[in-house]
């Protein structure tokens, strides 16, 4: 980012005084681009391997990274939230986040009775795991019993996926009484980040159409240039077909009619805010256009394709290759899948379509210790070289006159 400042001055006397630093907050710094940086950290505990031991690498990571706008995802945990708020400081003083919010059952969201089928089987084919081990080996062994659960039963086990240090017991005991329908408290998991002010903010909450985990998009304005610039950054529906299935609870028919109908409101949402100005909308879409040339693979790819339909630029699908890759991504190896996709984006709109390039950022091995108390990785393992998130970020910088 190369920044330009202008000469600021004030009459003194008949002479001119110059305002070092311009800093009364008006827009007098001119910049030659803005960059925005869209970022799925992977922080989901019991659900994305080594997520307390990659927690401190990104801290190092995000304290040295240089962009003007930074729009991370999967932030879920209270504590999570503030350790990576706290890297960010010096770099990206302006923050927004939202607080969690919950649906809670209005009585007991399973009986023993339903429930004791996945308990009998998680008991036998998982003995004495707890945690991530336990989400991982519960789902795989234990899954077609969720099916046959009641709507708000299969809700509640289906959000207790985020609980720390989960068992068995600690899974019955929740869901056996008034329980929260959406993992991590109703987390929105967003943080939105900014060298420059962020103003004019607002909340697009889609808590009523979200199944599994709270949804929702973060927005304000950046004054750069003597030009409003919105940005957006918001973490939509991913396909989790392959392990659950959609809930009875869910408005929009599947996971697909899901992220369908929230890509919708966003996009809406976005035009009317921005009311002509640039805007550059980044997150985590859980969609992906097929693109053999970049070796990128689809999902939810008619949906992708809404953003385009609606006059949007998609330069991360244009110029980079996957951002959730399972081949190349020391995390996703483990599930043995091939090839890659790319749900990850920043949307352009109302730019010139020449301005933007893209790159993938974060792609690169780091050195991962364990952490105390012991989380996953164990000392005498420790360090160990992964990949800081499941997910690579992308980074798209637009020129600006």
């Amino acid at each position: 980012m190369k920044l330009i400042r202008q000469m600021c001055f004030a009459p003194v006397l008949g002479a001119a005084l110059v305002l070092a630093g311009c800093s009364d907050g008006s827009d007098r710094q001119r910049t030659e681009s803005l960059t925005v940086t869209s970022y799925n950290v992977g922080l989901a505990l019991n659900f994305v391997p080594l997520t307390q031991e990659r927690l401190v690498a990104n801290e190092r990571l995000l304290a040295d990274y240089d962009s003007d706008v930074l729009c991370l995802q999967e932030v879920w945990l209270e504590d999570h939230m503030a350790r990576l708020r706290q890297a960010l400081e010096p770099g990206y003083p302006h923050v927004y986040t939202v607080p969690a919010e919950q649906i809670f059952s209005e009585s007991a969201a399973c009986t023993a009775d339903e429930v004791a089928g996945f308990e009998n089987c998680a008991r036998t084919q998982c003995p004495g795991l707890s945690g991530s081990d336990l989400v991982s080996c519960a789902t795989a062994q234990c899954g077609a019993f969720i099916p046959q659960l009641s709507s708000g039963c299969f809700d509640a086990v289906v959000g207790a996926v985020g609980t720390p240090n989960i068992t068995v017991d600690a899974l019955v005991d929740a869901v056996t009484q008034p329980v929260g329908k959406f993992a991590y408290d109703g987390s929105l998991g967003l943080l939105l980040a900014s060298r420059y002010p962020l103003r004019n903010r607002e909340f697009q909450d889609l808590i009523e159409d979200s199944s599994a985990n709270h949804r929702g998009a973060l927005y304000a304005e950046v004054e750069v240039n003597n030009q409003t610039h919105l940005v957006g950054c918001t973490h939509t529906t991913a396909d989790l077909s392959a392990s659950i299935p959609y809930p009875e609870s869910g408005l929009h028919g599947s996971w697909e009619g899901e992220n369908r109908f929230m890509q919708e409101q966003l996009i809406a949402f976005a035009q009317q805010k921005a009311q002509g100005n640039p805007v550059l909308f980044a997150g985590d879409f859980n969609c992906s256009i097929a693109n053999a040339a970049n070796g990128v693979d689809a999902e939810f790819g008619p949906n992708c394709r809404l953003w385009r339909q609606a006059g949007f630029a998609d330069p991360v699908a244009e110029q980079l290759p996957c951002t959730f890759c399972y081949e190349d991504n020391t995390i996703l190896q483990r599930s043995g899948r091939p090839g890659g996709t790319q749900l990850d984006h920043v949307f352009v709109a109302n730019l010139p379509a020449d301005s933007a390039s893209a790159r993938r950022v974060f792609d690169t091995q780091v050195s991962v210790e364990a952490v105390d108390p012991v989380s996953e990785l164990a000392p005498e393992d420790s360090p160990i070289m992964s990949h800081p998130s499941d997910h690579f970020g992308v980074e798209v910088q637009v020129s600006l006159p």
